[in-house]
């Protein structure tokens, strides 16, 4: 893997890939099991899927808190961190 990216920065996941490999190369290391938390790390990198569902989750749980009326909504959550929410386009004005 090239640690350099087309714009000239480290590639998103490279220092991931780098623990991954020198987790799979140590002389200290006997399976390949003991590099499963490097290798989620690195894997979570390219596809971002505990992300994504961290995210759904935390969008059903908003829409559930404006039909019952109860805990934050997004406009609460909108309005108390300025525009960083609406700029990932979780919450619209």
């Amino acid at each position: 893997m090239q640690p350099y990216s087309r714009s000239g920065g480290t590639r998103k996941c490279f220092y991931e890939f780098q623990t991954l490999v020198s987790c799979y190369t140590s002389a200290d290391t006997t399976t390949k099991k003991e590099c499963t938390p490097q290798f989620d790390d690195y894997f979570e990198c390219l596809h971002g899927y505990k992300e994504r569902e961290r995210t759904r989750l935390m969008l059903q749980q908003l829409k559930e808190n404006e039909q019952t009326k109860s805990g934050v909504t997004a406009q609460e959550l909108f309005k108390a961190s300025g525009s960083i929410y609406e700029n990932l386009d979780l919450v619209k004005k």
